[in-house]
């Protein structure tokens, strides 16, 4: 007796169903993990750097980056004055006070010395107390010194402060 073999073909669909639907769910799952935990859209750590101020004895004061790794471009930092008892006296992002020089209504302002749009060793934040326009939110025209006044950076991204606060002490 011969038997004769019967192909179900209908019983292949529901297979191969089953295997899409397990498929696209793991591929689901992949994008949804990537994006609740940001892959891609943060870096893996917040720059570490330290700052120096100094004044020129004109009442002009200057925080120089001395080191920045990595180093941030300047519209992911944000910079903080503050004033004797710690309250924000002016602050923004780098890029509100990027390429202006004194005399141009803004008294705090950001020195780009090697021009890479970016915060690293060499450039320079100014403060000139005393000037600027008072309807600027970057003036210091009603501040005649910043004697006592405190300096930060913190990286947006993370909101971690990179380094320390600087102090402007004479």
């Amino acid at each position: 007796m011969k038997r004769r073999i019967v192909n179900d073909e209908s019983a292949v669909s529901p297979v191969i169903a089953v295997i899409l639907m397990v498929a696209i769910t793991v591929v689901m799952a992949a994008v949804l993990y990537a994006w609740v935990i940001g892959i891609g859209l943060t870096p893996k750590s917040s720059p570490v750097g330290t700052m120096m101020a100094s004044e020129d004895g004109d009442n002009i004061w200057s925080v120089q980056i001395v080191k920045m790794n990595p180093q941030p471009s300047v519209d992911s930092v944000h910079w903080y004055l503050m004033d004797i008892q710690g309250l924000t006296k002016a602050e923004g992002v780098v890029t509100d006070i990027y390429g202006y020089k004194q005399g141009e209504g803004k008294s705090i302002i950001f020195i780009d010395n090697d021009y890479n749009a970016k915060v690293s060793p060499g450039d320079i934040f100014t403060f000139y107390p005393g000037e600027g326009e008072s309807n600027s939110s970057y003036s210091l025209a009603d501040v005649p010194s910043l004697n006592d006044y405190s300096f930060r950076l913190k990286y947006d991204p993370t909101a971690d402060t990179i380094g320390s606060d600087v102090y402007f002490t004479s």
